[in-house]
């Protein structure tokens, strides 16, 4: 849940970078970072970011320390901060030229949302100052994506996906494979501690494998909490999916067959097998929801990714010094001479 909510640090890390230096005489006023277009991103804005990921170092156990001024992943972090803050100041802009905004009615359900899923206001609010956000702060960088939400959209409208582009997909030999069904098995068990009950409860189910006498003696016997209250029941599933000697004892089964008991190191198992179904090749209508989906996905990161970069190309971003992520997550010069100081990458404390 925090990272649903304060996520801001963790967001701007797989932030592309898309810093491209300005030409021209366009300066960065005093107390901005960036000028962005029209506007700036100032250096409260990145403060107060930086203070948010120091509390999240913080407040997780067994993260590690926070990164050391200089290193790769503190230059690394300060280039993801200014990715963040400044894509979202480009989106800001060109949705106001796009006619986008965010509802308050919208928002206002979000936040709802939130509320609910951290279990109230007491709990949000203590959450947050384990992360250093202030609600104001926590509604800006919400209805910040909520308003990129809105713009994707928009990119997203023009993105069709023609009945020849999932055909071509479909009978690509290198997608053969997505559209095999595996063998699976339909089968419940009873788990027990030893193997003296296992031949107990298989006795009990030998005798009589109906419906109702398996639902008494799972209720009874098992020690599977996911299953014993619906009669052992584990629905159905493909090779791959259990541990090993479970999985071999099921497949081995005819279906109706009570299984001998078999080991685990979750216990000891009773297995019965009510049916199988063989693998099979999926045909162009069935996967085509699938395809349509996958190549849909595809499409959309490939058109956010090229309009981002325009617009940023647009924006005509110009960095104050020492602010700039390119330069910032630069690789050192392999011309760079050895008496020289160390590079970020090669030195102790990066990483």
């Amino acid at each position: 849940m925090k990272k649903l909510i304060v996520g801001v640090v963790v967001l701007a890390l797989v932030v592309p970078a898309l810093a491209l230096s300005a030409c021209g005489a366009k300066k960065v006023p005093a107390g901005a970072i960036a000028a962005v277009g029209d506007g700036v991103v100032t250096q409260e804005q990145f403060d107060q970011i930086w203070k948010q990921a120091e509390a999240q170092y913080a407040s997780q156990e067994g993260a590690p320390e926070f990164p050391e001024e200089g290193s790769l992943h503190y230059n690394q972090l300060k280039a993801s901060i200014v990715n963040y803050l400044v894509q979202n100041e480009i989106i800001k802009q060109r949705a106001a030229e796009m006619g986008v905004t965010v509802t308050d009615k919208a928002f206002d359900e979000r936040m709802k949302q939130i509320v609910q899923q951290v279990g109230g206001q007491k709990k949000l609010d203590k959450l947050l100052a384990q992360q250093a956000v202030t609600q104001e702060q926590l509604e800006q960088q919400l209805k910040a994506q909520m308003l990129q939400d809105e713009v994707q959209k928009k990119v997203y409208s023009e993105i069709k996906i023609s009945e020849a582009d999932l055909k071509k997909f479909f009978e690509d030999p290198g997608n053969e494979a997505q559209f095999n069904v595996p063998e699976s098995v339909d089968a419940r068990h009873v788990l027990v501690k030893t193997k003296a009950e296992a031949e107990k409860v298989r006795a009990l189910l030998e005798a009589d494998h109906s419906d109702a006498n398996w639902k008494k003696v799972a209720k009874q016997y098992s020690t599977d909490p996911g299953s014993k209250n619906n009669g052992g029941d584990l629905g159905n599933f493909p090779k791959g999916r259990m541990v090993k000697p479970f999985e071999d004892a099921a497949f081995d089964l005819a279906v109706g067959e009570i299984s001998q008991p078999v080991k685990t190191q979750f216990g000891w198992h009773v297995i019965e097998v009510t049916g199988k179904t063989p693998g099979s090749k999926q045909t162009f209508e069935q996967a085509k929801p699938s395809i349509e989906q996958q190549l849909k996905y595809q499409e959309q990161a490939t058109a956010w990714e090229d309009w981002l970069k325009q617009a940023t190309k647009d924006a005509g971003v110009v960095y104050a010094p020492g602010f700039d992520p390119a330069l910032l997550t630069a690789s050192p010069s392999p011309a760079a001479s050895p008496s020289g100081p160390p590079s970020p990458a090669a030195s102790p404390s990066a990483g």
